[in-house]
């Protein structure tokens, strides 16, 4: 069917190229008779301009004259004899060797039995390229602003992970280590920087990436990034037996339903398969299985927990769910060094409306996780529930100074500890904070309008 559509779109180019030819003159008129013609209509306008009376006899006799004697010149560059044009068996075989040309080259090289792309998936990735365009240009603007506040671990996180969405890894190398930097070696963040390293470096476990993984592995010893790496760097060295141990362990400490598995277990088959290795060989490590008995219990209900939840009626909905939490608070006794988990205690009693709970739970995280800025926020936030009008409370302030000691462009704790400083006369200080604040603020936006004034007005005096 293909073939016999392409055959009859060929016999019609073919056909609108012809017929013009069959049917057009096959001679042209020459240039003296062109000429001719023009000079007869100027003899007729001659004519009818003496008539009119706007020129004399004798102008009128010159220029016939002159009209005269360039259509005798006419005469003898050719006469009236046509002009044969030569170009049309030319143009005849043009015509007919297109197609079958076209239909040549279209056999030799073209692929009819591949579809045609949906126009939804046309549509899809024009509104992907759009997406694209609209990231890049956003990453442009934060790189800019980061050029004048490069303090802000905000800004760097946000602009590294679009610069790694964007596959732009050798430049989110630069913006992970200010994240690294700024952060005091959050392990997280040097994961990120480590996997960025790697791709940069078109898969490959460089020896920089692979220190920056162990560091992570000296506080977090599991991290899934960077066992899965180290056990790469391994494979990459020939290291087989050493590569499926590392991998052994961390497939021992993931969930099943971890997206990294299929691609671990894939690695690991591929590896022993080279290696010659029976994979059954192959056991967790004691730290491994000591760490999979004391993993934390998975974060929430499963698909059948919220299919049996979602038949019940409120008042026995919410029991199960206090019994879920009241659950996760007696493993967090147990288990007390869970800073994460800790932080969904905290939100989970938040939802229940039990706040001095969630403050206790907040607290704890806090306590073991001094140096986390997302930490402390959960913190802080709780806190400010207590204020009552205008007066902040004395330790929601202390908790955003350590905020600010930890990161000095954090943009609430900017704000509040300058309105404590305010409230306490320090007009000066609370000057200077909302000054690095406006900074970091789009100058179009009602925030910035507002420090504005908040700023005019302490230095007035109101």
């Amino acid at each position: 069917m293909t073939w016999i559509v392409i055959l009859g779109l060929a016999a019609i180019a073919a056909a609108v190229l012809i017929v013009p030819l069959l049917r057009g003159r096959n001679v042209a008129a020459s240039r003296a008779v062109y000429d001719r013609e023009v000079y007869r209509d100027q003899l007729a306008e001659l004519e009818r301009d003496r008539a009119r009376g706007l020129i004399d006899a004798t102008e009128a006799e010159a220029a016939r004259t002159e009209i005269a004697r360039r259509m005798l010149a006419t005469e003898r560059e050719g006469g009236d004899a046509p002009v044969r044009t030569g170009a049309r068996p030319l143009a005849l075989a043009a015509a007919v060797a297109a197609p079958i040309l076209a239909l040549a080259l279209y056999v030799a090289f073209g692929s009819p039995h591949i579809p045609d792309a949906p126009f939804a998936s046309r549509v899809a990735a024009d509104d992907g390229a759009k997406a694209r365009a609209e990231l890049t240009q956003r990453v442009a603007s934060l790189a800019q602003r980061l050029q004048q506040n490069p303090d802000d671990i905000e800004g760097w996180n946000l602009l590294a992970r679009s610069l790694t969405a964007l596959e732009r890894h050798g430049e989110a190398v630069t913006a992970w280590r200010q994240v690294v930097r700024l952060g005091n070696g959050n392990p997280d963040a040097a994961s990120a920087l480590g996997e960025s390293l790697v791709q940069a470096a078109n898969g490959v476990v460089t020896p920089e990436a692979r220190e920056t993984f162990e560091r992570v592995r000296g506080t977090a010893p599991f991290d899934a990034r960077a066992l899965f790496y180290l056990g790469l760097a391994e494979a990459q060295a020939g290291n087989g037996a050493a590569a499926l141990q590392t991998w052994t362990d961390l497939a021992s400490v993931s969930p099943e339903n971890a997206p990294w598995m299929p691609t671990l277990r894939e690695r690991m088959r591929q590896t022993a398969s080279e290696a010659r290795i029976d994979l059954a060989t192959i056991k967790p490590s004691e730290a491994a299985q000591r760490f999979a008995a004391e993993r934390p219990a998975p974060r929430g209900p499963n698909a059948a927990d919220v299919e049996a939840m979602q038949r019940m009626a409120p008042e026995e909905r919410q029991k199960a769910i206090r019994g879920m939490v009241e659950t996760l608070a007696a493993r967090l006794e147990a288990q007390p060094n869970d800073v994460d988990g800790w932080r969904r205690l905290g939100r989970a009693w938040l939802v229940l409306n039990e706040r001095d709970k969630a403050k206790a739970a907040y607290a704890k995280a806090a306590e073991l996780a001094p140096d986390r800025v997302d930490v402390l926020s959960d913190y802080a936030g709780v806190l400010l529930d207590d204020a009552k009008g205008d007066e902040l409370p004395p330790e929601f302030i202390a908790v955003l100074r350590r905020i600010l000691a930890i990161d000095p462009d954090h943009g609430d704790a900017l704000w509040f500890v300058g309105l404590a400083e305010a409230k306490a006369g320090h007009r000066d200080v609370a000057a200077q904070m909302w000054e690095r604040l406006l900074g970091r603020l789009p100058p179009d936006s009602r925030e910035y309008e507002e420090i504005k004034q908040r700023l005019a007005d302490l230095r007035t005096g109101k």
